[in-house]
C-alpha cells in the first residue's frame, strides 16, 4: 500500500514535523501548468500555512467546467494578438526548469511528468543577459555636487569683494 502525497502531507502536518523546505511558485512540485503557492505566516500564532492554490483550482475547475475557459493560445500583451505556438525562451536569466518541463509538456504534447522524465538529462535553456548599459550623461548627483562647487567658488569671490572694500 502505498500513500498518496496528500496523505502524507496530513501525517506530517498532524505531527508538527518543521518542512526542511518551503514550497515556490517554481520548486516544480506538482504537474499544474501555472503552479501557484500562497503562503501565510504568524509569528503570534507560530504557524505558516502553505497551499498549493494551483492544485485546489485544479480540482475546483473540475467542478465547475462550465466557468473555466482555457484558450490553447498566448495573448500578447503588447500587440493583442494571439500567439498559438510556445515562444523559445528569451529571457535574460537561466530558465527556470519547472518553467522549461512544462515548456517541453506543451511543444511535444506530452504530459508535465513525461517532459520531466525524458529530459531530466538537459540542462533548461540558458538566458541572454542584456548588454550593459551605454554611459548616460551626468547624475542628478553630479549636477547637484557641480552647482554647488560654482556656488562655493562665487561666495569666496563675494567675499573677497566684500572685505576688499571695508
Amino acid at each position: 500500500m502505498t500513500l498518496s502525497d496528500t496523505a502524507v502531507a496530513d501525517i506530517v502536518s498532524a505531527m508538527g514535523v518543521l518542512p526542511e523546505a518551503f514550497w515556490s511558485n517554481q520548486d516544480d512540485g506538482c504537474d499544474c501548468t501555472y503552479q501557484r503557492i500562497g503562503m501565510w505566516t504568524n509569528p503570534y500564532l507560530a504557524e505558516t500555512l502553505e497551499v498549493r492554490m494551483c492544485c485546489i483550482w485544479a480540482e475546483l475547475y473540475k467542478l465547475f467546467p462550465q466557468h473555466v475557459r482555457v484558450t490553447p493560445a498566448f495573448l500578447n500583451y503588447n500587440t493583442s494578438e494571439w500567439e498559438s505556438g510556445p515562444r523559445d525562451w528569451d529571457g535574460e536569466a537561466d530558465m527556470p526548469e519547472a518553467i522549461w518541463y512544462r515548456h517541453l509538456a506543451r511543444k511535444h504534447g506530452i504530459t508535465v511528468g513525461e517532459a520531466r522524465e525524458r529530459y531530466a538529462h538537459l540542462p533548461p535553456p540558458k538566458g541572454t543577459p542584456r548588454p550593459p548599459a551605454p554611459p548616460q550623461g551626468p547624475t542628478i548627483e553630479e549636477y547637484v555636487l557641480t552647482a554647488m562647487d560654482v556656488l562655493a567658488d562665487e561666495v569666496e569671490r563675494l567675499r573677497a569683494i566684500v572685505e576688499g572694500e571695508k
